[in-house]
């Protein structure tokens, strides 16, 4: 269901990148868990598709270290360790109040649980989709 609460405490949550360069936490719970699976996230990852937790941009801080900003498109900026590769963040222009971080680099992602699906048209063929969770068509990519 889109904008709904996933099952993480008031607390938060913590992660970094595979070489432990950056670290952050995130305070709160996160305002939707989205998996992408348009050609970009799937470059940008190796995998199949990208989730990423949406939080407020005030509720993340770095403790160890900052993610290098790449601009992948003329409407977002994704930030990855500069040493280690991992992918880590994502904020879209028309929102710099929203931090996406990447599920795969929290230390608990089962914390989190995908509330949507994005660019389902372009998922690969034999990647299975929850159909209890919403979906956004979206172009092919």
């Amino acid at each position: 269901v889109p904008g709904s609460e996933t099952n993480m405490s008031d607390s938060g949550i913590q992660g970094g990148c595979l070489c432990g360069a950056v670290r952050y936490e995130a305070i709160g719970k996160s305002r939707k868990v989205a998996s992408c699976h348009c050609a970009m996230c799937r470059r940008h990852s190796g995998a199949a598709f990208l989730t990423y937790a949406a939080y407020p941009a005030n509720s993340v801080r770095f403790l160890k270290g900052n993610p290098a900003d790449y601009r992948s498109s003329d409407h977002a900026v994704r930030g990855y360790c500069a040493l280690c590769g991992s992918p880590l963040t994502f904020v879209f222009d028309s929102d710099p109040d929203t931090v996406w971080l990447t599920a795969g680099s929290l230390d608990d992602p089962n914390a989190v649980q995908p509330t949507e699906q994005w660019y389902v048209a372009s998922k690969l063929n034999w990647a299975h989709l929850d159909d209890g969770v919403a979906q956004w068509r979206g172009a092919p990519a």
